[in-house]
């Protein structure tokens, strides 16, 4: 079977990866003949830009929260297969409250994961200093450590995985954006590119992250997402990028009004979330540099003996569904969609998930998550 990804990030890359490549131990299936179209380079997206958090830290909802607790062992068996290379990082993660009120739901939150059996340990100060010795976290703070948490730098696993997927036959066109569906009939026949080349695909498999609507709508077919155009949307966020520095974060460090993590350069990655609004394609450059700014100084305030400036700051537009949950399945003959906001999480496991339904028949571990269901689940 002729199969097109679109899209080259984590998911797209895992996706490519993993029907080139049963994995060990796994069913056999039958041949495909792979190409994966990228208009940039693969992970050059959201997916290289990204926080790219690891883990199920919502309990929220228990059966979503299983379905994330597999990914994250997807992932160590994943990278196990690479040689556990640097762009995997199982690091865990620090994260504390200050005030009554999140003391209260940070402590509701550790008590609820811990009775679905998942490790989150409250923790003393003289325990930061041994995990993170660079940070200053208040004598008073309810502290809890996620020692199974991780991230990756998401660039070089996408293209580690779109690598290996070219290793194994796949056929890479990178430089050029699929422009529309190609159809016949009610059927999608593949992808026009952007210099009018035509791809044929007995499945074209849409995983264009914020892109796919754009795309799914030149054959009359609509996904739920936040639009990232929209004033005030949602899904756009910046993220700044420091310089090298010697006094690094050894995890991923959730401190109230500032996540961190290292970058892939030795330097830190920094978001907020309340720095976001505003941030939508209609942000000025002055905006842009205010919220970097504003970010460093809170590192700095966390981090007392920062010596790294702010090198880069990246506007990242994240996949966002409209319920919070993945979009995956058939959406037309010839045509399947795998979309989802916690594509860095999730991708190996639905990679796998995907690759056995469509040679296998329908999954009912996806079965909650199709793009079509009448109504949207309650939000995680």
């Amino acid at each position: 079977m002729r199969v097109l990804v679109v899209g080259a990030g984590i998911v797209g890359a895992a996706l490519a990866d993993r029907l080139t490549r049963p994995a060990a131990g796994g069913p056999a299936l039958p041949a495909h003949e792979v190409t994966v179209v990228e208009g940039e380079e693969p992970g050059a997206g959201t997916s290289g830009t990204s926080y790219a958090w690891i883990n199920a830290n919502d309990p929220s909802d228990p059966s979503y929260h299983r379905f994330r607790t597999a990914a994250m062992s997807a992932w160590r068996d994943l990278a196990a297969g690479f040689g556990d290379p640097d762009w995997y990082r199982p690091s865990g993660n620090v994260t504390w409250a200050t005030t009554d009120d999140a003391k209260e739901r940070l402590a509701d939150r550790v008590a609820r994961l811990t009775a679905l059996g998942y490790a989150a340990d409250l923790i003393g100060s003289g325990q930061v200093g041994e995990l993170e010795p660079h940070i200053r976290v208040p004598g008073d703070a309810l502290i809890v450590h996620y020692p199974d948490e991780g991230h990756v730098h998401g660039g070089p696993a996408a293209r580690a995985l779109a690598g290996r997927a070219r290793e194994s036959g796949a056929a890479l066109v990178t430089g050029h954006r699929a422009m529309r569906l190609t159809t016949d009939g009610d059927r999608v026949t593949g992808v026009r590119l952007d210099d009018g080349r035509d791809l044929d695909a007995d499945l074209t498999i849409c995983a264009a992250g914020w892109r796919s609507p754009k795309l799914l709508a030149t054959a009359g077919v609509t996904l739920p997402l936040v639009d990232p155009s929209e004033p005030g949307s949602a899904a756009p966020c910046l993220v700044a990028i420091t310089s090298a520095s010697q006094t690094v974060v050894n995890g991923l460090v959730h401190a109230p009004g500032l996540s961190v993590r290292q970058s892939e350069a030795g330097g830190l990655n920094l978001e907020a979330d309340d720095l976001d609004a505003g941030v939508d394609e209609s942000a000025s450059p002055e905006l842009i540099r205010a919220v970097g700014g504003e970010l460093h100084a809170r590192a700095r305030a966390l981090i007392p003996h920062l010596n790294a400036e702010v090198a880069e700051v990246r506007r990242c537009v994240r996949p966002l569904p409209v319920d919070g949950y993945p979009l995956i399945g058939f959406q037309a003959p010839g045509l399947y969609t795998v979309v989802t906001h916690s594509g860095i999480t999730l991708a190996p496991h639905l990679a796998a998930l995907v690759a056995q339904e469509i040679d296998g028949g329908p999954s009912p571990l996806l079965a909650p998550y199709r793009p079509d269901r009448a109504d949207p689940l309650p939000r995680p």
